[in-house]
């Protein structure tokens, strides 16, 4: 069986000033579908990678979606702008900050952290996101969250005259390099410590650079992206901005084999070939219709195409989805 190009994983370089949704567009262009998803949003401002789901591979979005996240994130000190990025309007200026403080402050914001959302967000408050009942006039309070920031480290920390800071020096601007779980702000970070170094900062760009195993550099329309924090300019709507090339795009779809899935870190089981039918239909699945037994998510493959997941939920062995062509065209 032969895999689709309008079915894969296709890896994007969004550019700043975009939204994730609008860039899709470049792909269901170059692939000539509609079905198309992203596996975790990007701000507008933001730059950097989102992994896009194609055709039957829009299934596995929380699978992906779930994967530890990269960024890379200049961070501006001495105001605070409400939106916590450049798009915002300033909320409060302070003297900037002594490096040795922020070097201190970082060393509290690694591990398992709670987090606040900022205002400006997709985080949902009654129903609606808060970004919009902010918009509105609104007063919301959000409850801080748990997230896991793996690593942090603060780089090219600049003096006000733009030459490097050290120790004792105010700082005008950093670079942090953050590798964190699903769910975390990257801008809630950077307040964060910015603040509990007696300061205030706001992101003046940020640049997702992997995505679980996937990383920035083998993205469609890497080249096209502006040097890392290039000032922040809002693209009006009407106004066209270079796309990747679709060919470009095609050749950066990746289809899902057992090797691959396995790197993805979803264990990958072979279904017995006499069973296809009864899978595609949906019929209730038995341990004794795959080559291994199944204790955890697995994705399912017959004859090398990726045709769905099965899981393991209360003893019983349940589908997470049927992917076959054949059960989509019955």
């Amino acid at each position: 069986m032969t895999q689709s190009i309008s079915d894969g994983i296709v890896l994007l370089a969004k550019q700043s000033g975009r939204t994730s949704f609008s860039s899709l567009w470049q792909i269901k262009n170059a692939l000539g579908t509609k079905k198309i998803g992203h596996t975790g949003t990007l701000d507008s401002f933001a730059d950097g990678l989102l992994v896009a789901l194609a055709g039957r591979y829009t299934r596995l979005g929380a699978c992906i979606s779930d994967s530890d996240k990269s960024y890379k994130a200049l961070v501006l000190f001495g105001s605070e702008t409400d939106t916590l990025d450049p798009e915002g309007s300033v909320i409060g200026t302070t003297s900037l900050p002594i490096l040795s403080a922020l070097n201190s402050a970082i060393q509290d914001f690694t591990g398992p952290i709670m987090q606040i959302p900022p205002h400006y967000s997709a985080v949902h408050v009654s129903g609606e996101r808060a970004s919009d009942r902010v918009r509105r006039g609104e007063s919301i309070s959000l409850e801080p969250r748990p997230v896991v920031i793996h690593s942090l480290e603060l780089s090219d920390a600049k003096k006000s005259d733009g030459a490097p800071a050290y120790e004792s020096d105010e700082v005008s601007s950093a670079v942090l390099d953050v590798r964190c779980s699903k769910g975390t702000y990257v801008r809630s970070l950077a307040r964060d410590i910015v603040r509990a170094a007696g300061s205030l900062g706001y992101l003046g760009a940020l640049r997702r650079t992997t995505v679980g195993p996937f990383f920035l550099k083998d993205a469609a329309g890497f080249d096209l992206l502006q040097p890392f924090g290039a000032p922040y300019a809002p693209i009006p709507r009407e106004q066209k901005i270079e796309q990747a090339d679709p060919a470009d795009i095609r050749s950066h779809v990746l289809d899902l084999t057992p090797d691959f899935s396995r790197f993805l870190g979803l264990p990958p089981v072979q279904l017995k070939p006499e069973q296809i039918n009864s899978f595609l239909k949906g019929v209730e699945p038995r341990e004794t219709w795959f080559s291994e037994s199944i204790d955890e998510l697995r994705t399912v493959f017959h004859d090398g195409e990726f045709i769905g997941t099965v899981e393991l939920k209360d003893r019983k062995l349940r589908y997470g989805f049927v992917a076959g062509k054949a059960h989509e065209n019955r």
